[in-house]
């Protein structure tokens, strides 16, 4: 009897950010990829162009619609949809605006936050995050079921997607962390996921690896 068949969806972080003032952009207009950030997602797109994925589903943040660009560039007939359900964290709205050293006292409800995701009220529980990324992904694996796709979201929402598929506490939203321009790759078997495997971003020889960096907003 032949075995079933797998289905790849990747989970990719958009990749880094022109932010000459060093603030925290959340949901921000006007901050689109840095050269490095470029870089980065050409990087992304040839990895990818050797995939099977042809449907590419966005954050509509200008960063991650960037991204979800150039990545779609290297693949030919691909096709590129913006979903809400990978927008950046609500918590974002909050922190946006700000340098991060300002945040203690500018911001001082990040600190709860980063204790318990999702118990204010501005914020959202890590489950909530987690089911609006695998909507999206369940859409994806729905409309193409032999060849998967692509989403492209933001820190928050994809670790909070990882945290819930490896059953950890919400606490740990912050300890498992995708560099911008790393992604997870997602097996799915018969519509249940069998394998989720982390893969850093893509650097040149000159160029230092990322550093991960996580937190509803985005920094650097």
């Amino acid at each position: 009897m032949p075995q079933p068949t797998s289905t790849r969806v990747v989970l990719a972080r958009h990749c880094d950010v022109h932010n000459p003032r060093g603030v925290l952009y959340g949901h921000l207009p006007n901050f689109p990829l840095s050269e490095k950030g470029i870089r980065q997602a050409h990087a992304l797109g040839r990895r990818l162009a050797a995939t099977s994925a042809r449907q590419i589903y966005t954050s509509p943040l200008e960063r991650a619609v960037q991204t979800a660009e150039i990545i779609s560039s290297h693949i030919p007939g691909s096709t590129i949809t913006l979903s809400d359900d990978l927008v950046e964290a609500r918590f974002g709205r909050y922190l946006q605006g700000i340098r991060p050293p300002q945040v203690p006292w500018r911001r001082p409800l990040w600190l709860i936050h980063m204790i318990w995701p999702g118990l204010l009220p501005n914020d959202e529980r890590v489950g909530e995050m987690a089911a609006r990324v695998e909507r999206a992904i369940r859409q994806l694996l729905a409309t193409n079921p032999v060849d998967g796709g692509i989403c492209v979201s933001h820190g928050d929402p994809i670790q909070a997607f990882w945290v819930r598929a490896q059953g950890r506490p919400a606490w740990a939203l912050h300890r498992l962390q995708c560099a911008k321009g790393g992604m997870l790759e997602l097996d799915y078997v018969q519509g249940t996921l069998t394998s989720t495997v982390y893969r850093p971003p893509s650097v040149g020889p000159s160029e230092p690896a990322e550093s991960p960096q996580s937190g509803a907003g985005d920094v650097a």
